[in-house]
């Protein structure tokens, strides 16, 4: 096994001082995490854009290196997905097999992406894609390897814990998605003033589950939107699935070496409360500390309510709505650091009414916030999960509930 000194680079994460990063072979993962002496938790690097792998003080658990096979079988029309793929190599690789999944606005996310909830454009269809999971192959924090299936395993509390919680329970190697049709969408993309924010969101809130907006509040003037639909509508134009969907934002213009932290929240259909809370929205965004810190949503709903709460831990069923706050600074300024982490509270603090929830697909036990968070995505379910961590992890190995 490899240990390099070196950090780990991530571009949204360019202030974190990991101490090192570690590159086992997925064989020796067992004898790894039962014997490892080191700074507790590992983060751990899949293929993906690694949001959880940075951290001050931690050690690196990467395995971009590792199995980037995307295998189709057409027996059952699922996908296996091996640990350092991204979302974008699965599109891909189902084209030729006229399949898709339920990927998000970005080809980028690797297996984090599915194991934390994972939503995008075709979720109102058919789901959330932690909802398409047949199996999920890897390693407890306690080095005790697992290959879990649906079949055989689903209702039970590893399963629930896995599909929502994984990056707290244990190392996820492998996992088996079932697949959708590739289906042609027809996708439309404008501007708009804020003014206009409430009466999208109130048209969306009417639409059918063949239809899915996502916006994204980036300056101070105006907002883009991006329309996302299973048939033909005026104004729109086609495309031949989620691999060629267009980007939600355009790149921002500021330098690259960035620190990011992301909350994202879940909420309700509240088009009135939304409209409401604009005018100050409005403020707040105007008074954003860095001009790449930004707001964006989502819509859920439809397919994402038909799972019961329980089956999962991805509780919030009943979300129609994940907004999504980002505070970015450059690396190393902690005055901005400490503005635009106030800034992305004010904002929070500002859509708790609206959004209750949260969806946890970044972790932040190195901000003061992280157990309210983990109140507000896990609820009523957090004690048991904590439970399973005991066992599955008892030396924290991983990152802490």
């Amino acid at each position: 096994m490899d240990q390099a000194p070196q950090p780990l680079f991530n571009p949204q994460a360019a202030d974190a001082r990991v101490l090192g990063v570690l590159k086992p072979d997925l064989a020796e993962l067992p004898t790894l995490l039962r014997s490892w002496s080191g700074p507790t938790p590992l983060r751990v690097a899949s293929g993906g854009t690694t949001s959880r792998a940075a951290a001050d003080g931690c050690w690196c658990l990467d395995l971009r290196r590792q199995d980037s096979e995307v295998t189709w079988n057409a027996a059952d029309a699922t996908v296996r997905i091996g640990a350092a793929c991204r979302t974008g190599d699965v599109l891909t690789c189902l084209v030729p097999h006229g399949r898709t999944i339920v990927a998000g606005l970005s080809g980028l996310p690797g297996l984090g992406y599915v194991l934390t909830g994972g939503m995008g454009p075709l979720s109102r269809r058919f789901g959330l894609a932690v909802d398409q999971l047949k199996s999920i192959t890897g390693v407890w924090g306690n080095g005790d390897p697992f290959q879990l299936e649906r079949s055989r395993h689903g209702g039970t509390a590893e399963w629930r814990g896995l599909c929502g919680a994984a990056p707290f329970l244990g190392v996820v190697t492998e996992v088996e998605l079932f697949t959708q049709a590739l289906e042609p969408l027809w996708v439309h993309q404008d501007r708009g003033a804020p003014q206009q924010l409430a009466d999208w969101i109130e048209a969306a809130e009417q639409e059918d589950a063949g239809g899915s907006l996502q916006w994204h509040w980036g300056d101070d003037a105006s907002l883009m939107r991006l329309q996302v639909r299973s048939d033909p509508a005026p104004g729109h134009h086609r495309i031949d699935g989620l691999h060629e969907l267009p980007p939600l934002a355009s790149p921002p213009s500021v330098p690259p070496r960035l620190h990011g932290e992301v909350v994202g929240l879940l909420g309700p259909a509240a088009a009135g409360q939304w409209r409401r809370l604009i005018p100050d929205l409005e403020k707040l965004m105007a008074l954003r500390p860095h001009p790449a810190c930004s707001l964006s949503a989502q819509q859920l709903g439809g397919a994402t309510a038909r799972v019961h709460p329980q089956h999962t831990s991805f509780i919030h069923r009943d979300a129609v709505w994940k907004p999504w706050i980002t505070a970015l600074w450059p690396a190393g300024d902690l005055d901005l650091r400490q503005r635009s982490l106030t800034w992305l509270d004010a904002v929070w603090q500002l859509l708790r009414p609206v959004c209750p929830g949260v969806h946890l697909a970044q972790l932040h036990d190195h901000l003061p916030f992280h157990q309210h968070e983990l109140d507000l995505a896990f609820g009523v379910w957090l004690p048991e999960l904590r439970e399973l961590k005991r066992r599955k992890d008892p030396r924290g190995m991983l990152p802490p509930l």
